[in-house]
């Protein structure tokens, strides 16, 4: 079969003809089923990027009061405000639940929120902006449900503060609030006590003062007693549940170390576990948060003896 090709040799014979239809028909199918896979990804791909580009479907309605603010600022407060990595400013807008974005550029910070939010945002703002060039001055205008003042002995000032006010910095992390020194109305200055800010939600709030008054118990002890009352009456009741309160249990010194584990890890876990803030203050145990959770706490620390 000399120069012989089935193709072309026999274009009148039907097996030959009818497979290269089979074959033709084939990969045209699979064409066809390749193309509609990859029209199938390509409309899946499309429908992914749009839901990373939507906003979720759970995301929290505005506020019928919702609006925009604008501050105009200087140069060197837009540094202080964006702080390292943009940080401050995470803060500010964390801790008041507002939207804030800061344009160099034209030196604008503009606040975006419900009118409360905007406000407190606004204060924030204003009060880390003045760290910068001295002590920040407050009025009883500043609380909006959101203060917590707290005296600390001038000699545990630096103490609580840290190097380069890295403590107060890890507190502010860890319980989502906002802190600093302040000086209050226009009276003289005390020279016995610094007032502390706190600036956050009542739980926020609550476990920053703990912790702070823990630490300032540690350098001045003694210190809590004078001020029990004012700690264990504060705030109470005033959650979503009406029924916030401090609890307290006293320890001696072997009962203190046992409850509080290495490195703090059995206090932890109750907090944990029970929901309660928990803190001990010299020898003394604090149990913060609604009814229910505190009442955990309790239960759990006892158990601990048992």
């Amino acid at each position: 079969l000399k120069g012989s090709n089935f193709g072309s040799s026999h274009p009148a014979c039907g097996c030959c003809g009818a497979a290269g239809r089979v074959n033709a028909m084939g990969r045209g199918d699979s064409r066809g089923r390749s193309r509609s896979r990859s029209r199938d990804r390509s409309r899946s791909r499309d429908r992914s990027r749009k839901d990373s580009r939507s906003p979720s479907g759970d995301r929290k309605k505005k506020p019928s009061d919702y609006g925009v603010d604008t501050m105009k600022i200087t140069d060197d407060d837009a540094a202080f405000i964006l702080g390292k990595g943009g940080k401050t400013k995470e803060k500010i807008s964390r801790v008041s639940e507002a939207e804030i974005e800061l344009f160099e550029r034209d030196l604008i910070l503009e606040i975006r929120g419900s009118k409360l939010q905007r406000r407190r945002a606004k204060k924030y703002a204003e009060g880390v902006m003045a760290q910068r060039t001295g002590p920040v001055h407050i009025s009883t205008e500043y609380d909006d449900g959101d203060l917590t003042m707290l005296q600390v002995p001038q000699e545990a000032v630096g103490f609580v503060t840290g190097r380069a006010g890295n403590f107060l910095r890890t507190i502010e992390e860890e319980w989502q609030t906002l802190m600093f020194f302040c000086e209050v109305g226009g009276g003289s200055r005390n020279k016995d006590y610094e007032k502390l800010a706190i600036f956050g939600s009542v739980r926020g709030r609550r476990g920053s003062e703990l912790k702070v008054l823990s630490a300032v118990e540690t350098k001045v002890p003694g210190y809590y007693d004078k001020i029990r009352d004012d700690v264990m009456s504060r705030d109470r009741g005033l959650d979503e549940t009406k029924t916030w309160g401090t609890d307290s249990m006293t320890f001696q010194d072997d009962e203190l170390s046992y409850a509080l584990g290495k490195q703090g890890g059995t206090r932890k876990k109750l907090e944990r576990s029970s929901g309660a803030i928990v803190q001990y203050v010299g020898h003394t145990a604090l149990f913060s948060g609604p009814r229910k959770e505190r009442k955990y706490a309790r239960e759990y620390m006892k158990w601990l003896f048992e």
